[in-house]
């Protein structure tokens, strides 16, 4: 049977950078030249954004269960069905859907974090609205004068028309104010350090049981970083009290995968199953590509992970 292809991780801890980040990116500056291929402008409150010469600027009837104000409609003009609505939700929020807007949904899909423009934006995918409208795509980006929200519907689905509502996205400029950081708490990061740690000192201590000969170490090992995963996942998915991130159900589920990939070994060593330890090997490593995918997520949001 063969060892595991690469032992363990190191120790990973997750740290608040502090609040000397709470502001930055897409700070109020001159207007640069639109993108090539955004050759037209339009302008809403505080808000500044380029768009394609075969769109145009349609009325839109302000919708006050989406809880955006100032709002700009721009759609294709070859396509009756398709639209990208943006402006603004009060209050400023550090993260998440404005509360208005959230409750158009007949659920919330879990948030990713874009880069567009030189700011992070969260995304939500395929978001079901109420009644049965057409899917949409919802971005929220938080600033000093609000949290700026965009969604992009279009009735058949198209993959292109969301790439174009995000290449407007990426132009947006502000006149005045700032972009908020995503989600940094540093109540969030002591939580998450204490989980962390837990874990990582079953990781550290059952490396060397990884790596004997004896089959009912290899068991006790791979046994026990299944249940030290196992744990932190449900910790962390737990949390309270704190705000939590937008990056922590990527991390539930990295460690929740971890934790299968670690009893999948765990099987495979007592029953003398080469085959199976080897697919148990495979597993491992994408489920560490996961965790390291969280922890990539986790900078993105403003944390420092060392």
């Amino acid at each position: 049977m063969r060892t595991l292809l690469r032992g363990l991780a190191g120790v990973v801890v997750v740290a608040a950078v502090g609040f000397l980040w709470a502001h930055y990116g897409l700070k109020s500056t001159p207007s640069p030249a639109p993108s090539p291929g955004l050759s037209r402008r339009s302008s809403v409150a505080d808000l500044t954004v380029a768009y394609p010469a075969s769109w145009h600027v349609e009325p839109t009837p302000s919708d006050p269960g989406l809880s955006i104000t100032d709002e700009l409609a721009l759609a294709p003009s070859d396509s009756g069905n398709a639209q990208l609505v943006l402006g603004t939700a009060h209050p400023a929020q550090s993260g998440g859907l404005p509360s208005g807007l959230q409750a158009t949904l007949v659920s919330t899909p879990q948030p990713q974090v874009v880069l567009l423009g030189g700011a992070n934006f969260y995304r939500y995918l395929n978001a079901t609205p109420r009644g049965g409208g057409a899917p949409e795509s919802i971005y929220s980006l938080p600033t000093t004068i609000g949290t700026v929200t965009a969604v992009c519907s279009a009735a058949d689905h198209r993959l292109s028309f969301t790439s174009s509502c995000e290449r407007v996205l990426s132009s947006i400029r502000l006149s005045s104010g700032s972009v908020l950081s995503l989600g940094v708490d540093t109540g969030y990061a002591r939580a998450l350090n204490q989980i962390l740690d837990q874990l990582n000192a079953v990781r550290r201590s059952a490396g060397a049981g990884l790596r004997s000969t004896s089959v009912p170490a290899r068991v006790r090992a791979a046994s026990d970083l299944a249940a030290a995963h196992a744990r932190a996942a449900s910790s962390a998915s737990h949390l309270t009290g704190v705000p939590v991130s937008a990056a922590n159900p990527v991390l539930i589920a990295a460690l929740t995968a971890n934790a299968s990939a670690y009893r999948a070994l765990a099987r495979a060593a007592g029953r003398v199953d080469a085959p199976g330890y080897g697919r148990a090997e495979v597993q491992i490593a994408a489920a560490t590509r996961a965790l390291d995918g969280a922890f990539a997520q986790l900078r993105r949001l403003g944390y420092a992970v060392r």
